[in-house]
């Protein structure tokens, strides 16, 4: 008795501590739990129905209306749920299904009696005699995910369970129950569409980031790797990327991870802390690597390590740039540090923030920590302070600024500078100043011992202009001196060699012919002297009349011809056709002409010839002249001192001929004296050639 008693308090109890659980399911939101403890409860209901009815019918009792206790039990489930039979027609409903009528527009809930096609729920589900037919077949529930809904005011989806049961008859013999339950499932539909849309998100920036990544589970084995890590990993370490999933990832490591890893593992798993190691060398194939390696947590809801995300960042280039730039800022720092001059940097409020030692040297300070947040005023001289406001202002404007100022030393020495200095822009706002200050002293000094010799020099040479003076003034005088006893005896000489004075031997006259040569020689040295002082006081060359050139030609190679027969030379002349007048001084440029062909004859050899002509120059209004000669050529050194005072070509010539060497030095002043030039080409061996040019009269 007691056994049976307890049967039926279980089967009566039974569907409603599912219901229980049905709820507490729901309420803690456990919705796939809730449903599934929905469906056995549905399950439970006619099960516990027939056995008790069977048990009351062993006692002869009435079946209680099965009605009643299913309308109890459908209430209790959170979800739309409704009891039909096998043909479609409804056998009981809760209130969450009449609820969910109501909001598709019936007019009515779900009623006894009622087709479940007509009543219950929207049409939008299809037929649900099919969906009965299909639970009987199968023998067991029915489970269809993601139906669809639209309502007038909102849309979702929603998950339909139908279980089948059985149910005793008046007759004895078993009917089909079936027990439909509807969960709204529309906010986890879109929490899993929103998942997968995150997932898919995830996995394309996973293997799309330039990044190499690793997935490790709570004892740090690969769970995944992106496909960056998978390449590195079989090009690094031969590792082959379907050997990855559940290594350890010290295997991937760089080795210089393997001594601290037991920290490395405590700080991320249990701290929770990130890891970071920015410079991580390693060498493939010969080639430097760098990586920055960082071990990230993820923790779930309470905090607790879930996964660790383990990347490998490439740096290589950035440190091969870092080198670069560190060696360019080595050199950029050797080559201030070598410089002579001073180098200052500022910040934008005119503080120094940068010098080398070249500009301590200059102020005579030991450290640049003298130096640092101290402003240029500061250390100039008291005056100058109000000049280097004025520059730092219009450095400020953006010019570059070039003065000349004196910093005041450590020891109170006033040292003059020259400061060359440009702003720092960056972004159009100003946010520094360079500047190199060049020391002044030694140039100051040659300066000063250059004003020194200028004033020494002036000095000189107005005593050399007093000398000169009395240079002139003394040749002018010996000359004219000279002249008058020059000229007596040339008169007398002459008077002797052409018999005024009687006759004389041969001897005699032998001797009278030298006395008369050398008078003449005489004579024209002390002409030398004078056209050199009237050379020096520019009075040399006269008045200059229009003159054809045959004729000055002409009347200079017919003086000198007894002179060449007598050397057995032939003088010969050509002028060319055509030629218009010079406008020259006649006895100077005759006397040119004669101290050429004199220098032609006395330095060619017998045999030789001496050529005078005269042609159109290629200078535009001159006329060239030329006086060749076949003698033994002057040598490439000797003719540039051939037009100085004083020099003459050194040969056994001009040892026996004499003279002062100003011939040439006159000629040049006469021929520069009416605007033209005069030159010389020669080689030894092949004779002479001294040109001269004169400008061709010109009608007024």
């Amino acid at each position: 008795m007691k056994r049976s008693v307890s049967a039926r308090f279980i089967a009566a109890t039974a569907p409603f501590l599912l219901s229980l659980l049905c709820l507490a399911f729901a309420a803690a939101g456990w919705r796939a739990a809730g449903a599934a403890f929905a469906a056995l409860t549905a399950a439970s209901l006619p099960l516990s129905a027939l056995y008790l009815s069977r048990a009351s019918g062993r006692r002869a009792r009435p079946a209680p209306s099965p009605a009643v206790p299913w309308e109890t039990y459908l209430s209790l489930l959170p979800a739309p749920a409704i009891l039909a039979d096998g043909g479609g027609r409804i056998l009981a409903a809760n209130e969450a299904a009449r609820a969910l009528c109501r909001e598709a527009g019936r007019r009515r809930g779900p009623e006894p009696g009622d087709s479940l096609d007509e009543a219950f729920l929207p049409p939008y589900f299809g037929s649900w005699t099919l969906y009965l037919e299909k639970a009987r077949r199968e023998g067991g529930s029915l489970g269809r995910d993601l139906e669809q809904y639209h309502l007038e005011d909102r849309s979702g989806v929603c998950r339909v369970w139908i279980s089948r049961a059985y149910a005793a008859s008046a007759g004895g013999r078993k009917e089909d129950l079936f027990l439909v339950l509807v969960e709204d499932v529309t906010a986890e539909a879109r929490e899993r569409a929103a998942l997968r849309e995150a997932s898919e998100r995830e996995a394309g920036i996973f293997e799309s980031v330039p990044v190499r990544i690793a997935v490790l589970d709570r004892n740090f084995r690969i769970l995944r790797c992106n496909r960056p890590m998978q390449e590195w990993v079989s090009e690094a370490m031969g590792i082959d990327p379907r050997e990855l999933e559940g290594l350890p990832a010290l295997d991937i490591m760089p080795q210089e991870f393997r001594a601290h890893w037991k920290h490395i593992l405590r700080r991320v798993l249990v701290e929770g802390r990130s890891f970071e190691q920015p410079r991580v060398h390693q060498q493939v194939g010969g080639v430097d690597y760098f990586h920055r390696v960082r071990l990230h947590p993820l923790l779930d809801e309470q905090g607790n390590v879930r996964e660790a995300l383990l990347l490998f960042e490439e740096v290589s280039e950035y440190v091969r740039l870092e080198r670069r730039l560190a060696e360019t800022t080595d050199y950029l720092n050797l080559l201030i540090e070598s410089l002579n001059d001073g180098f200052y940097a500022m910040d934008a409020d005119g503080r120094f923030t940068f010098c080398n030692q070249a500009f301590l040297d200059m102020l005579g300070l030991a450290r640049p920590e003298e130096l640092m947040n101290r402003q240029p005023q500061d250390v100039v001289a008291p005056e100058e302070v109000d000049k280097v406001g004025r520059m730092m202002e219009r450095r400020r404007r953006g010019e570059k600024v070039f003065f000349e100022t004196f910093l005041l030393r450590s020891d109170g020495v006033r040292l003059p500078v020259q400061i060359s200095s440009a702003p720092v822009f960056r972004g159009g706002n100003m946010v520094g100043i360079v500047g190199i200050a060049h020391d002044l002293s030694e140039r100051r000094r040659l300066e000063a011992m250059v004003e020194q010799s200028h004033q020494d020099l002036e000095r000189a040479y107005e005593e050399l202009s007093i000398l000169d003076k009395m240079k002139s003034d003394f040749i002018a005088v010996a000359s004219h001196e000279l002249r008058t006893p020059l000229s007596i005896i040339k008169g007398y000489a002459d008077a002797f060699q052409f018999g005024e004075l009687g006759e004389l031997t041969p001897f005699q006259m032998e001797k009278i012919r030298i006395i008369n040569a050398r008078a003449d020689q005489m004579t024209k040295i002390i002409n030398e002297l004078l056209d050199i002082t009237r050379l020096e006081e520019g009075r040399l060359v006269g008045k200059r009349w229009p003159a054809p050139v045959e004729e000055l030609v002409s009347n200079a190679v017919s003086e000198y011809g007894n002179q060449a027969a007598e050397r057995g030379l032939s003088l010969v002349s050509s002028v060319e056709e055509g030629l218009p007048p010079v406008s020259v001084d006649v006895w100077r440029v005759h006397q040119v002409l004669e101290n050429l062909i004199g220098n032609a004859i006395k330095f060619t050899p017998p045999g030789g010839t001496v050529e005078v002509s005269a042609r159109r120059s290629s200078e535009e209004g001159m006329v060239e002249f030329e006086v060749r000669d076949t003698g033994p050529g002057i040598p490439l050194h000797e003719q540039k001192r051939l037009f100085t005072m004083f020099y003459q070509v050194e040969t056994d010539t001009t040892r026996s001929a004499g003279g002062l060497g100003l011939g040439l030095v006159i000629s040049k002043g006469i021929v520069e004296s009416h605007g033209g030039r005069i030159w010389v080409e020669s080689e030894p061996g092949k004779g002479s050639s001294f040109k001269f040019t004169l400008p061709i009269h010109e009608e007024e």
